[in-house]
């Protein structure tokens, strides 16, 4: 049945008006929730111009990490530097300190975790929405079958709940969700409408969003080459189409997007625990020979004395302090990244074990961290079910072994291809799958991101944009199939079909 433009208007809206009404069960239900803070606002919040207020920082009561959400936090006002020079520590600050301002337009001086997710949720539903609106499905009853599964899938809970935090991680999927829509737009108005107008606004929102999503945590890092290469390509291939004013804009825009490879120099403090946790707690925990790996690393031996422990505990607990002097001069002027890199490229069998762990902390969206504030229960509240039946089904049930996950996208590599090769007639699908596929390998690149980059702490988080690809992937698979079964029951050789003729003299 043909999708008429009435009907698909009206159905984006109702999955719109769904999408709204679940959020607002999910964050703004009292008593609101969120996720407490495990030590990661501090890079956000020096930032932004952001502090603990005076009044938590007195009550001796008052407990910052782990158990607690915070809501609120104080603005300063006479915070210095230019938002030109915020992408190179987060792009959160692009999103803060604009309500900061407002705030103290207002008389303001209290910056609440609340204003941010309403932001969130606001791009998070116009970009899913856009999706609907743009992808190239001429079936409003596919369509409505692919909403749905999209509300249930990404509008979950464990997802939105992170909204109402600090953490970059909500950041990551809204500012991919953008990125997706803004093509998803460029694909419709180019190869659908074909409107050359409506070109290169479209390419301005991809080069915005993907700006947005490169700064917005460092682990995205990984990403860059994959939205370097799309956007070069799109821009390479409209070219003949951009007025001179839009080819230095485009210039302007290609050189502005290297701006991500100074994130990680901004961030050498995090970088230092990152490689401590990568080495001691991924390398040396559980390895056979702790001292011939250090030595595999250029690193003196005697520092296997602390094999097997995180970067996070009390100074007592190690030999050799991670912030002292000694391992400064002994660990971290005598390894990096590439390093480390290195050594699993020449130590497979290692990587194969490392990423068979990684496997096993996969899907998993919810945490442990508390849920609501100190001043709702005394006892700190990690659970939360709001929504969430999606990431509990996942948790439970999807596969946790290397080998199915390489089965899964395999799978999703053969269908994609055959359809790509089917589609010849249709450049916007052709474009769309191929969009998924630069999509699939951003995720494929987070998946060994926390083993090499991290050890292996704190892994199902770190795993976070990972999972979202793959509920993207799964969304879409299953879309597909549906697809397929109701086009083989619709088709002349099916019993379906035959039976329905029958009884109704079609």
């Amino acid at each position: 049945m043909a999708c008429n433009e009435k009907v698909r208007r009206w159905l984006v809206l109702t999955v719109g008006l769904m999408a709204v009404l679940i959020i607002a069960d999910v964050l703004w239900r009292t008593p609101h929730p969120g996720v407490a803070d495990q030590g990661d606002f501090d890079r956000v919040m020096n930032v932004s111009g952001l502090r603990v207020s005076a009044d938590d920082t007195n009550n001796p009561e008052f407990v910052r990490f782990l158990d607690y959400t915070v809501s609120d936090y104080e603005i300063v006002a006479d915070h210095g530097g230019s938002l030109l020079k915020r992408p190179a520590v987060t792009s959160m600050a692009y999103v803060i300190k604009p309500i900061n301002q407002v705030c103290l337009l207002l008389g303001k001086d209290t910056f609440k975790t609340g204003y941010l997710a309403i932001f969130y949720a606001f791009a998070y539903t116009l970009a899913i929405v856009a999706i609907f609106a743009f992808i190239p499905v001429h079936s409003h009853i596919k369509l409505l079958v692919f909403s749905l599964i999209s509300l249930w899938v990404f509008w979950d809970g464990n997802y939105l709940v992170w909204f109402n935090s600090l953490y970059g991680e909500p950041m990551m999927i809204t500012s991919l969700a953008l990125y997706i829509a803004a093509w998803m737009y460029y694909i419709h108005r180019h190869y659908v409408v074909k409107s050359p107008s409506g070109v290169f606004p479209a390419i301005v929102l991809i080069f915005a969003a993907g700006l947005l999503f490169l700064g917005s945590k460092l682990q995205v890092l990984s990403a860059w080459p994959i939205i370097v290469i799309m956007i070069f390509t799109l821009c390479w291939k409209n070219r003949r189409s951009f007025n001179r004013r839009q080819k230095i804009l485009v210039l302007l825009g290609l050189l502005l997007i290297v701006y991500p490879l100074g994130f990680a120099r901004n961030n050498k403090e995090m970088g230092r625990y990152t490689i401590y946790n990568a080495v001691f707690y991924g390398i040396l925990k559980d390895s056979p020979d702790p001292a011939q790996d250090l030595l595999n690393l250029g690193i003196s031996p005697d520092l296997a004395a602390d094999a097997g422990k995180h970067v996070f505990l009390p100074p007592s607990e190690y030999k050799y302090v991670p912030s002292s002097q000694l391992m400064q001069d002994e660990f971290y002027g005598k390894i990096g990244n590439t390093d480390l890199v290195r050594y699993y490229v020449t130590h497979p069998a290692r990587l194969f074990t490392g990423l068979e762990y990684t496997a096993s902390q996969a899907f998993t969206t919810s945490t442990a961290l508390g849920k609501y504030p100190q001043e709702y229960s005394d006892t700190p509240i990690s659970e939360f079910n709001r929504f969430t039946s999606w990431s509990v089904l996942r948790e439970k049930y999807a596969p946790r072994q290397l080998w199915l996950l390489v089965l899964f996208y395999l799978l999703v590599i053969g269908i994609g291809t055959r359809e790509y090769l089917r589609r010849a007639y249709s450049a916007a699908i052709r474009l769309t799958i191929t969009l998924l596929a630069g999509i699939m390998v951003i995720g494929w690149l987070q998946f060994p991101m926390p083993l090499v980059g991290n050890g292996q702490a704190d892994t199902a988080k770190q795993l976070f944009l990972f999972n979202f690809t793959f509920d993207i992937m799964v969304v879409v698979s299953a879309s597909w199939l549906i697809s397929h079964i109701m086009d083989y029951a619709c088709s002349p050789i099916s019993k379906i079909h035959s039976a329905v003729s029958k009884d109704f003299d079609i």
